[in-house]
């Protein structure tokens, strides 16, 4: 279960992109500057929630698809097509790298989180009255 766990997959993606996208763009538009990071960071916190087996990696890899999906779609929308290949290319590589870190972080961060609450909420509570480290 645990080698199955570790390898990245398609449905796992799937989920994580939809609530990743969807928790970027309304972070965007609700929060200045960091909006994308912070609903990058709540979508992946409900694909953890959602999904069974943990996807943080999936997470990850559709936060960072997600945020330079948006702010791409942003521009397009803004100010066209061609404004968006310019600014595009005119981006530092350093700054691209670190947006794509911080993004993947965000994401595989929030998946962890929500993963763990679920665990935490599922998994049925120890009633004898013993402390964990009781023998």
């Amino acid at each position: 279960m645990a080698e199955r766990a570790s390898r990245f997959a398609p449905k796992r993606f799937a989920v994580a992109l939809v609530t990743v996208v969807l928790g970027a763009v309304l972070g965007m538009e609700y929060i200045p500057l960091v909006g994308t990071y912070v609903g990058t960071l709540l979508g992946a916190f409900v694909a953890g929630l959602a999904v069974d087996e943990k996807p943080t990696l999936e997470a990850g890899v559709a936060a960072v698809v997600a945020v330079f999906g948006v702010s791409l779609a942003a521009t397009i929308i803004g100010e066209g097509i061609v404004a968006a290949i310019i600014a595009l290319i005119t981006v530092n590589p350093q700054t691209l790298g670190i947006a794509a870190a911080l993004s993947f972080g965000a994401g595989s961060l929030g998946a962890h989180f929500g993963n763990d609450l679920r665990d935490g909420l599922t998994r049925p509570v120890d009633e004898s009255g013993r402390l964990p480290d009781d023998r």
